[in-house]
């Protein structure tokens, strides 16, 4: 690969395709935040946020005689209304979590009701969603950067409602896109079994069958994008901490192959030009599969850095690749 560099005008005459990709923000705004501004940093025409787009946890705060007090950052925290308190709700919005004003019985309410405690996570999921979708809008509505959004296997379906109601958000999941004149990208956010029984995963058959109907819909395959949440199995992009159960890390800090062979062996066998991955946060990295160019990303989220890739598209060619941290 050659060395990156900024786009001239020959560039984009010949309608050349500078993409960031990035992956698994997990309601960081922060990050999301950073991602709005990716196509300007980094002179890219195509800016696409890959799954795991929402957060896991709602933080209560308790509004008590004047003052806000949470469990946060391993310890018990309490502020003042004003700045004090837009502080702390920025710091647990940049961590992927969403505040929640309330009172001590509303938390308590809460706590002896898992279906209600659900609602309001789902309300709050989906108010965050959109208002990022907005704000997308807002920054990068006036300009010439095609913003594409897909959901992951963390993330409720949904999500999917949300992203096709925001106008000028280009949702992709389940179909095939057309990314500049000469390539095409088939998105999927479903991963293979995980120990957690999240929204979006199967057995590898049935994601076998997923990326099958999707690539037979693609008409150049020499010049495709597969743009699918898990990555290959044993590719050195799928390696995550051994579990001893579904919230233990095995000790001695073993790592363990957790891809999918159906996306290895989809891959292997349509050999699209690029093939875009997360899922795994820890493996970031690219590798080649025959004459496809895999990649994850990885992510950083909790350390509020943005990980990405920056991919410069020719016609069946990757002229340049390049990872970023910002």
């Amino acid at each position: 690969m050659s060395r990156w560099r900024r786009r001239g005008k020959d560039d984009r005459a010949s309608g050349a395709t500078r993409l960031f990709f990035c992956t698994d923000l997990h309601g960081s705004e922060i990050c999301f935040r950073k991602f709005l501004s990716a196509g300007k940093v980094y002179d890219a025409n195509v800016v696409l946020m890959g799954g795991d787009c929402t957060g896991k946890m709602v933080i209560p705060i308790i509004q008590a005689n004047g003052m806000y007090r949470c469990s946060w950052s391993g310890g018990d925290v309490e502020v003042s209304e004003g700045d004090e308190l837009a502080e702390l709700e920025t710091q647990i919005k940049n961590n992927g979590l969403y505040p929640v004003v309330m009172s001590s019985e509303e938390r308590e309410a809460l706590a002896s009701n898992p279906d209600r405690l659900q609602a309001l996570f789902h309300r709050v999921m989906i108010d965050t969603l959109t208002g990022w979708l907005k704000l997308a809008e807002e920054r990068l509505g006036g300009s010439e950067v095609r913003v594409i959004v897909t959901p992951g296997n963390d993330d409720e379906f949904a999500v999917d409602d949300v992203i096709e109601a925001a106008g000028f958000i280009e949702p992709a999941e389940g179909r095939v896109t057309r990314i500049g004149d000469r390539h095409e990208m088939l998105s999927l956010g479903w991963s293979n079994e995980t120990p957690w029984d999240t929204p979006r995963e199967c057995s590898e058959d049935e994601l076998g069958e997923k990326i099958a109907a999707l690539a037979d819909q693609i008409e150049d395959m020499e010049n495709a994008i597969f743009n699918i949440h898990v990555p290959p199995y044993g590719t050195g992009l799928d390696n995550a901490p051994e579990l001893a159960d579904a919230t233990t890390v095995r000790r001695g800090g073993t790592m363990k192959a957790v891809g999918s062979t159906a996306v290895r062996d989809a891959i292997l066998t349509y050999q699209p030009l690029l093939s875009l991955h997360g899922h795994i946060h820890e493996s970031r990295g690219s590798q080649r599969l025959g004459r496809t160019l895999a990649i994850n990303p990885g992510s950083s989220y909790s350390d509020w850095s943005l990980q990405g890739v920056l991919v410069d598209l020719e016609d069946k060619s990757v002229a340049r690749q390049m990872p970023t941290t910002g």
